[in-house]
């Protein structure tokens, strides 16, 4: 078992084996939901920095602008100066993350951190799902949305410093597509076509003016497709800039929302529609959506989906997740409740 802990109560029992504490987890949580109480008002989760939990850390070492030598001696030293034992990977965009993480997993690993972007976090991630096993999250990659959505700290040292301190665990849903997981969003259309163009040298050397500008490029172009899309089993059709199957509002820019109402753990897909067909129309989306009047904007459309979607088009777009291309059309996305724990501020949002 993870060390997670009832923050104020769970303190208490902290000797307990792995297998009891498991059970004590189990039979507490049952104990109290059962009971007529806002639980999630007044109890936190946190990692138990004093059992000295086995930790897996994974650097992206081209991610952002950050520089390797640093990120890496920060978490050596925060680690090693507490003496808890941890591992590090670096990545070298070649290998199965997933099954990295997998394997750490089975050789025990009790914390997870990611120091890296979305893309690598998905990645750490997609190997996580279902273990309960907390993660940290180190944002050094170029937008690093998640961060920004649940008020994690974009500088390395207090992002770090997060879990040694008060924090909370966030559980969050994922999206699934065959047996890979994102958290995110799934999409098709201009901004996939964008994401296929940029590689990972010009995103480390350029940062996020790489991801604007070959956006911009294809932005000018105007295009639209014709989606056929099935939602929870009932056929639709939509003429679309790009159709996106979210979990998250956010469009990489915290401010930049589709809509301020989809959650991360809310238990749904959200199925949006972009489109728009000149400059000004993008202009008036953007502004629409900085201003939270978004629904009165018919450039998007987000509807709800409680199962899965189907995406299909007559022309075989790359398919994004997580700004990583996955594949191409045509694309099934399904929703994973619970799939994930975060370490994050006690203010922090989904």
């Amino acid at each position: 078992m993870a060390f997670i802990s009832f923050y104020r109560f769970v303190l208490l029992d902290v000797a307990y084996s792995d297998r009891a504490g498991q059970k004590f987890w189990e039979t507490k949580h049952l104990e109290i939901t059962n009971k007529d109480l806002l639980f999630e008002e007044w109890r936190t989760m946190q990692v138990d920095i004093q059992q000295k939990p086995k930790t897996y850390i994974v650097i992206n070492p081209v991610a952002g602008l950050s520089e390797l030598v640093t990120v890496r001696e920060k978490i050596e030293i925060a680690f090693q100066s507490r003496d808890i034992p941890f591992e590090i990977y670096e990545t070298t965009g070649n290998e199965n993350l997933r099954q990295k993480v997998r394997n750490a997993v089975k050789k025990g690993f009790q914390l997870f951190v990611s120091a890296g972007g979305d893309g690598t976090l998905s990645g750490v991630i997609d190997g996580l799902v279902d273990t309960q096993i907390p993660l940290v999250i180190l944002p050094t990659g170029t937008w690093n949305t998640v961060a920004q959505i649940m008020n994690i700290p974009l500088q390395i040292d207090p992002a770090l410093e997060l879990v040694f301190q008060e924090h909370t665990i966030r559980t969050i849903d994922a999206l699934q597509v065959d047996q890979g997981f994102f958290i995110l969003s799934v999409s098709a259309g201009v901004g996939s076509r964008t994401m296929e163009d940029v590689n990972r040298q010009e995103k480390r050397r350029f940062g996020k003016f790489v991801d604007l500008w070959k956006g911009l490029s294809q932005l000018l172009e105007f295009r639209s497709y014709l989606f056929d899309v099935k939602i929870d089993g009932k056929p639709s059709r939509f003429r679309a800039s790009e159709l996106m199957v979210a979990n998250s509002g956010s469009l990489g820019l915290k401010a930049l929302q589709l809509d301020p109402g989809i959650r991360m753990d809310d238990g749904k897909l959200n199925v949006c529609r972009i489109y728009a067909n000149t400059l000004g129309e993008y202009l008036s989306l953007a502004i629409s959506m900085l201003r939270g009047d978004q629904k009165y904007n018919w450039n998007v459309l987000c509807m709800e989906a409680t199962k899965e979607v189907e995406i299909r088009c007559r022309e075989k777009l790359p398919v994004q997740g997580d700004g990583d291309i996955i594949g191409r059309l045509p694309v099934t996305v399904k929703i994973y409740p619970k799939a994930i724990q975060i370490v994050a501020p006690i203010n922090s949002e989904t």
